[in-house]
């Protein structure tokens, strides 16, 4: 395989972060008003560091099967027909995913930017420009989702304004008031937001550096993203008050909505405005990955990605818009994403020790 076929560690870098950093972001600190409240940066660290416990087990998984990905390695391990069913799991998580930040994304946008606009219509203009997107290879994916990652510089930039409304550091002290047990559960609903580091399940055997180097540049990945999270949630603790933070669903958007310039008047519509790139890059990922995971009914991977991309049309539009809807969506999510992310990557590595034990004592 030609060198410029393989992906580099700064195009690793760039996928993981855009597929981790989405709509999650967004509400986070008001979800955590019921958990950990003024400690809630403590559960998004806390999160990360158990992220980077998955990531490390990703690694151990995928480093014995450098030229293979996740569904692949589920058929060697599991066998053809197990494996299969594997698959068709995984792939019904990424359809899903994709169909809930479609979801969420609509929500935003229809209750900040186009208040009249219906909301199909923002999902097909949605689902249509990531669908041209999935349908590339993921090398020029990966190229893409470098070119936009200069925005984050932007969405910090946006944010420094912040510092010129009042913060109050008490809502933050005294530190770890909430108790263990509120972190903790805190800790559970912040790694749902940081959901989107699974891509690089796929990513191992394209990797141009394996081995420790893979290790690093996932590593460092998480740090920026749960660095960057931590500090947004941070941020509206600081700005609002507990009582204000549970009223508010997203209380990253609304803090920069008291700031008016001359030159920009709604500050908040303009950081919406940048965040919409990032959403678009999950739900790329997500359908792209859907259909790596499962061949259904052709082995072209622009008819996969096309089919992949209706089913996920179809679901956003005859799903509930209801807020107990959305809530029952993200308890879904969440328990598919501790099967597939979790429970199905241990299961496989404890299964290939096996397996390797066995071979070993075989050839004795």
């Amino acid at each position: 395989m030609a060198k410029t076929n393989f992906l580099t560690n700064r195009q690793i870098f760039f996928l993981m972060t855009q597929t981790q950093i989405g709509f999650g972001i967004l509400s986070l600190p008001n979800t955590l008003q019921a958990t950990s409240k003024g400690d809630a940066w403590i559960s998004v660290i806390i999160a990360g560091v158990m992220i980077q416990l998955v990531l490390i087990m990703f690694w151990l998984l995928l480093k014995r099967f450098p030229r293979l990905t996740y569904p692949e390695i589920t058929q060697f391990v599991l066998g053809k027909q197990v494996g299969t069913s594997v698959n068709l799991i995984i792939y019904m998580y990424f359809i899903w995913a994709a169909t809930f930040v479609l979801l969420q994304f609509t929500s935003i946008i229809e209750e900040h930017l186009l208040m009249n606009t219906p909301y199909w219509v923002i999902g097909l203009l949605m689902i249509l420009t990531c669908t041209y997107a999935a349908i590339s290879d993921i090398r020029i994916i990966a190229r893409f989702f470098g070119l936009i990652s200069i925005l984050f510089l932007f969405l910090f930039g946006i944010s420094i304004f912040s510092f010129l409304l009042p913060m109050d550091l008490h809502h933050i002290l005294p530190i770890g008031s909430s108790g263990l047990k509120n972190i903790t559960l805190g800790s559970r609903d912040s790694m749902l937001t940081l959901l989107g580091f699974e891509v690089i399940l796929f990513l191992y055997p394209l990797a141009e550096k394996k081995g420790t180097d893979f290790l690093k540049v996932i590593t460092w990945a998480n740090v920026f993203v749960t660095g960057l999270t931590a500090y947004f949630v941070l941020i509206c603790i600081l700005i609002f008050s507990e009582a204000f933070l549970e009223k508010i669903n997203y209380p990253v958007i609304y803090f920069l909505r008291p700031l008016h310039f001359q030159m920009i008047d709604r500050l908040d519509l303009l950081f919406i405005s940048i965040w919409i790139v990032p959403l678009v890059a999950s739900i790329i990922i997500f359908i792209y990955l859907a259909s790596k995971s499962l061949r259904l009914f052709t082995d072209n991977q622009t008819k996969r990605v096309l089919m992949n991309s209706l089913a996920v049309f179809l679901l956003f539009i005859v799903a509930p818009k209801d807020p107990e809807s959305k809530q029952l969506y993200t308890i879904w999510i969440e328990y598919m994403s501790y099967l597939v992310l979790i429970a199905i990557p241990f299961m496989l590595l404890l299964c290939s020790r096996f397996l390797h034990k066995q071979r070993k004592e075989e050839s004795r």
